[in-house]
């Protein structure tokens, strides 16, 4: 008989029962991701070392499978690999502060060019989870079809004002060509920040969030890249980090923070400088590294994130 269904002769059999085998919380979601990309069987496998005491309570215990299968589902969504490119080399990282989280990024490359996005989704937990999930799927299709970068905010837009009243998003959208000109379209998130060889550049311009404002209009601005120029993408979780004391990030620490040379070391950096408090917000970081090479052939081959 299942574990989840004890004889009613023997009241003290759920206690005995081993725990299923998807029941996980945030930390033990982010020990079986740790690393870099897993299969399911190896991902269960970890879930099961980190599951729920067998003696919680069976409601709560069943919530929990549902969540982890949920958050399985949504682990693969999100980690798509990032395509690779002659032109230039991609990286980014999510780190949730729930089992699942609002926060995604994404990439698509062209035969001369590479769309990306990074967003953050309004609230927490499952219900910013399903939107970024409706939401990728919605921009990933969009930069397929190779739509300008208005037009796909305003696309966005429109379904969130019309199918998810109530959510909203801040999202950036990028297009690099292989020469270095760059599009961007910043829909009420953190400016975006090049990172040159002699200085540190914000990107100005700012449009409206995604989802609030239906008649809302949308206007990419431009930028050339040189090679070995950074660009970086922060959403407002690493901005917002708290020490022990309750202090955010300062500008000093954001100017350490752009010159560190990967997403995983700015990722760790933030998490050293939280003091392992709990954490409010995802924290996603995307990086793209402008390499030049204009007549250089694209690669079809993906890199893991």
């Amino acid at each position: 008989m299942s574990a989840l269904n004890p004889p009613a002769s023997d009241p003290g059999a759920l206690k005995k029962a081993p725990a299923p085998p998807h029941l996980v919380t945030k930390r033990a979601l982010q020990q079986a991701r740790s690393g870099s990309r897993y299969s399911d069987s190896t991902l269960q496998a970890r879930l099961v070392r980190v599951a729920v005491p067998a003696g919680a309570d069976l409601d709560l215990r069943l919530a929990a499978e549902e969540l982890a299968l949920a958050a399985l589902i949504h682990s693969h969504l999100m980690d798509i690999p990032l395509p690779s490119v002659s032109f230039a080399n991609l990286e980014s990282k999510t780190v949730p502060c729930s089992a699942i989280g609002g926060d995604f990024s994404d990439a698509v490359a062209g035969e001369d060019s590479l769309c990306a996005v990074v967003a953050d989704v309004s609230g927490k937990g499952v219900p910013a989870a399903i939107v970024a999930a409706m939401l990728q799927g919605i921009i990933h299709a969009q930069m397929l079809a190779r739509k300008p970068l208005a037009e796909i905010a305003a696309t966005v837009n429109r379904f969130l004002c019309s199918r998810a009243p109530g959510k909203y998003a801040a999202m950036v959208l990028v297009k690099v060509q292989m020469d270095g000109t760059a599009e961007y379209l910043n829909c009420g998130h953190g400016a975006p920040v090049v990172v040159k060889s002699n200085g540190v550049r914000r990107l100005d311009g700012r449009n409206a969030v995604v989802g609030l404002l239906s008649g809302a209009q949308y206007r990419a601005e431009r930028c050339q890249l040189h090679p070995g120029d950074r660009l970086l993408i922060f959403t407002d979780g690493i901005m917002e980090a708290e020490d022990s004391s309750g202090r955010q990030f300062s500008e000093t620490q954001f100017d350490l923070l752009v010159h560190l040379p990967t997403t995983k070391q700015i990722l760790d950096h933030v998490s050293n400088f939280a003091d392992r408090r709990q954490q409010r917000d995802d924290w996603t970081v995307f990086q793209l590294r402008f390499d030049g090479g204009a007549q250089l052939p694209l690669h079809c081959a993906c890199a893991p994130r």
